[in-house]
């Protein structure tokens, strides 16, 4: 199968620029306030426009009838909940539009991925796992463990979308892909020059690891 590509924390148009510029599948922005790499939603338009990829929106435990304003608003393919959402909440928020919905797990001590992942499978389009931070919902650019979590998931979710994230750059993306068979490989900051910029050349060569990586592995 072919692995897509997701570049997320994306701020400014130029940056959007540089995503569009890769060929990048989707890219991400975080639009609930109070992180590093938060857009206001009036300026997250300008943002969307300067790139054809497919429109992420990263949302943590907001109002479900803020996220479907901003998401109608904002014309949105995925809205994406990266807070503790309960599965009732994520399923008022698929119901509320024609958007794909991914759920983050957040993998942490303790926790079972699959378990995580089972509860939401029935209400979420895809499940998203990233690394754990009790300060921030991702771009961390910490990763978490990767053997054996590729079948957890896969087990529990079936045939919804299966997202990995957390500390991936252009230099661990096939190392990654080997070890848990994405759907889609996200990444933030491993494409950064500093804090919000994202790198030309190293979101080109995310992309072009992505698509290298992704051809012929196992489906």
């Amino acid at each position: 199968m072919s692995v897509l590509a997701k570049v997320c924390g994306v701020m400014t148009p130029r940056d959007a620029r540089i995503v569009d510029g890769t060929g990048a599948d989707f890219m991400g922005v975080i639009l609930s306030a109070g992180f590093g790499r938060s857009v206001e939603p009036g300026r997250a338009g300008e943002v969307y426009s300067a790139s054809g990829a497919r429109r992420a929106g990263v949302f943590v435990d907001a109002a479900p009838g803020e996220v479907a304003r901003i998401a109608g608003e904002l014309r949105l393919d995925v809205v994406q909940l990266s807070g503790g959402e309960p599965p009732w909440q994520v399923a008022e928020i698929a119901a509320a539009g024609p958007w794909r919905i991914w759920k983050t797990i957040h993998a942490r001590s303790g926790l079972s991925i699959a378990g995580a992942a089972a509860r939401y499978a029935e209400v979420a389009d895809g499940i998203l796992i990233d690394a754990w931070d009790p300060s921030m919902p991702g771009g961390t650019g910490r990763t978490f463990a990767w053997a054996g979590t590729g079948g957890e998931v896969r087990g529990a979710i079936g045939s919804a979308t299966f997202i990995a994230a957390g500390g991936m750059t252009p230099d661990n993306a096939g190392a990654a892909i080997a070890a848990l068979s994405p759907d889609v490989l996200d990444v933030s900051s491993g494409v950064e020059s500093s804090p919000g910029s994202k790198d030309p050349a190293r979101t080109t060569a995310f992309v072009e690891a992505v698509r290298t990586a992704g051809v012929g592995i196992p489906s």
